[in-house]
């Protein structure tokens, strides 16, 4: 006997009272009777649907909500449904394709808008999930968890000034929004601001609880963010005390010990992260950068290749119609290899060039302008040129006169698989003579003391960089020491700081004005060339002096990239490395620098 509608709509409520206590089962049957009396009913069909999803068969349930979509187009609901039951499904792509089919129904649809812009970021696209989060937020700006939503897109943009807004913009509303105060802290970090970030997270009572792992998590990314490592750790470890081991808290830790130099305990939780979630690439650049650390070059070198792969600050990415060259044969071919990182860094590929050079028909190398003239007169059997390709003009077809092509921070993969492959070398740049002679003609270089080069920072000092740099007040106990002449090789403008020195203090740096020591690296070879000595932080001058060959003492943190196991840099058989000792200032190192340049002094006047 067929149902009244009166009888209809009572079974309709009988069984959602029974779905929303939990009973799909029970409610499932109901919205099956339903149905076989009146197959056209899109709100039992789509009811009965979602009994299947919450019984674990969404396959079911997909035709069902199909069903639903033909019998009322027009309902949202039954769109973002769908789009559910393609996500439990594992097929995003088709979620959001549901989604967007919804909007061309209802547009302008909160729920629809928001649901796309989440698949969007899910989906890691996330300049569109930008602009679908914007509309969103349009359609409900009263909504605080979907602005807080759409601040972490723009975090994970890098859009950080614009996320600071948004988050900003939710803490201000009055509301005690634990997500936008994390996401505002991380949004500083990133800023390179974590004092802020500490200050913000120290003011969270209330918001979030102390026990609370994401908060601790946030704290230990600030920690980490301000060089407290030791603080950092021991967040970390209560978050995973809380069981909150996740790979973003085994990345974290891992990069929190290899600051402190424990390298082993490190790599095992790098590889934890790794193994939890194998397409990260920023976990495995860092693991990377960890097995160098210790030694193992042929797993470090490899892992390192990922940096390519994502968002890496520092790191030039270039694209080619040619293909990237791993290892082969390159007879007959020529072989283009490009700098990826700084001046530096190009200064000590340069050790490789020669090498590759005796692999190939031709090799051309591209590099930063500056670098054409030194490398061009150190390998004239190479091309060295600058950039090209880059920018459009990497899309456009026929201009590539090279049949493969390599970063420069690649060549080591190939070139420099265990210790064993480095030359023992002193240097090998020679300086311009004509140039070398010109400045050898200047007081004091014509004298007979000893010529010692200093610099003591970095043109670029953001984030934990400037943790191991010096001020020039810093290295007074060094100027104070007697019998030697003190050359400038610092290449950034140091004039204000030696006269602010200069006005409390007696002591004697020379430099001179007319030298360019940032552009002119012809001329920053000839005067390096002229040092019998060079005390550096980790900069280009340190570079350039272990690539002439010039006696270096050169100091920084223990995680540099460029000692590989070592206890001083292979690259560069003529330096000796100064650890700063995790957890203390740059300037801790200097009493040590001060004793030794004492002793190399006394050595150097017996020689003489």
């Amino acid at each position: 006997m067929s149902m009244t509608p009166q009888a209809l709509l009572e079974q309709m409520r009988k069984a959602l009272v029974l779905q929303r206590d939990g009973k799909p089962a029970r409610a499932r049957s109901i919205y099956e009777r339903i149905l076989k009396q009146d197959p056209a009913n899109s709100e039992a069909t789509n009811l009965l649907a979602l009994c299947f999803l919450e019984l674990n068969y969404p396959k079911r349930a997909l035709s069902l909500l199909q069903r639903a979509i033909s019998l009322s187009p027009d309902e949202a609901r039954y769109h973002l449904n769908l789009a559910d039951c393609h996500e439990r499904l594992g097929d995003l792509s088709a979620s959001l394709a549901a989604v967007e089919a919804g909007l061309s129904q209802t547009p302008g649809d909160p729920d629809l808008l928001r649901t796309r812009a989440q698949t969007l970021r899910r989906v890691n696209r996330l300049d569109e999930a930008m602009g679908a989060f914007d509309a969103a937020v349009r359609a409900a700006p009263q909504d605080t968890d979907l602005l807080a939503d759409y601040g972490h897109v723009l975090l994970l943009a890098g859009q950080h000034e614009q996320a600071e807004k948004v988050f900003r913009f939710v803490l201000q509303t009055g509301s005690s929004h634990r997500l936008a105060l994390l996401g505002l802290a991380d949004t500083l970090n990133q800023l390179d601001r974590p004092d802020e970030a500490l200050e913000l997270l120290a003011g969270a009572e209330g918001i979030v609880p102390e026990r609370d792992a994401e908060y601790q998590l946030h704290l230990a990314n600030a920690l980490w963010g301000a060089g407290s490592f030791e603080d950092a750790l021991a967040a970390l470890d209560i978050v995973l005390a809380l069981g909150h081991r996740t790979p973003d808290t085994c990345l974290l830790r891992g990069k929190t010990l290899y600051h402190l130099g424990r390298f082993a305990e490190a790599r095992a939780d790098l590889e934890a992260a790794l193994a939890a979630d194998p397409g990260r690439d920023d976990v495995a650049m860092t693991l990377g950068f960890c097995c160098l650390s210790q030694g193992d070059l042929e797993t470090g070198w490899a892992l390192a290749e990922r940096r390519f792969d994502m968002q890496a600050k520092g790191v030039i990415r270039r694209r080619f119609q040619a293909p990237t060259w791993q290892g082969e044969p390159l007879s007959g071919k020529t072989l283009m290899i490009w700098d990826d990182q700084g001046i530096g860094d190009v200064l000590r590929s340069s050790s490789m060039f020669k090498e590759m050079r005796a692999r190939c028909q031709n090799l051309i190398v591209e590099c930063h302008p500056k670098l054409v003239p030194l490398l061009s007169r150190n390998f004239p059997e190479i091309e060295v040129r600058v950039r090209r390709h880059d920018g459009a003009k990497a899309l456009l077809g026929g201009g590539e006169d090279f049949d493969v092509q390599c970063s420069m921070g690649t060549l080591p993969l190939y070139l420099r698989r265990s210790i064993d492959a480095f030359p023992a070398t002193p240097g090998f740049l020679v300086a311009e003579g004509n140039r070398t002679e010109e400045l050898r003609q200047r007081p004091p270089l014509n004298g007979d003391k000893p010529l010692v080069g200093l610099s003591w920072t970095s043109g670029n000092r953001s984030g934990l960089r400037a943790r191991s740099y010096l001020t020039l007040a810093d290295l007074l106990p060094l100027l104070a020491v007697p019998g030697a002449e003190f050359v400038l090789l610092d290449y950034t403008d140091r004039t204000a700081e030696i006269a602010a020195l200069r006005a409390g203090h007696d002591f004697t740096l020379h430099h001179w004005s007319d030298l360019d020591l940032f552009d002119d690296m012809e001329t920053v070879g000839a005067l390096t060339s002229c040092m019998d000595l060079v005390i550096s932080a980790n900069t280009s001058v340190a570079d350039m002096s272990g690539a002439l060959g010039i006696p270096c003492m050169r100091f920084g943190t223990v995680n540099t990239g460029i000692l590989l196991g070592r206890d001083n840099p292979p690259w560069y058989p003529s330096t000796r490395y100064y650890r700063i000792p995790p957890g203390e200032p740059a300037v801790s190192v200097v009493p040590r620098l001060v004793d030794d340049f004492k002793a190399w002094l006394q050595a150097f006047e017996r020689q003489s």
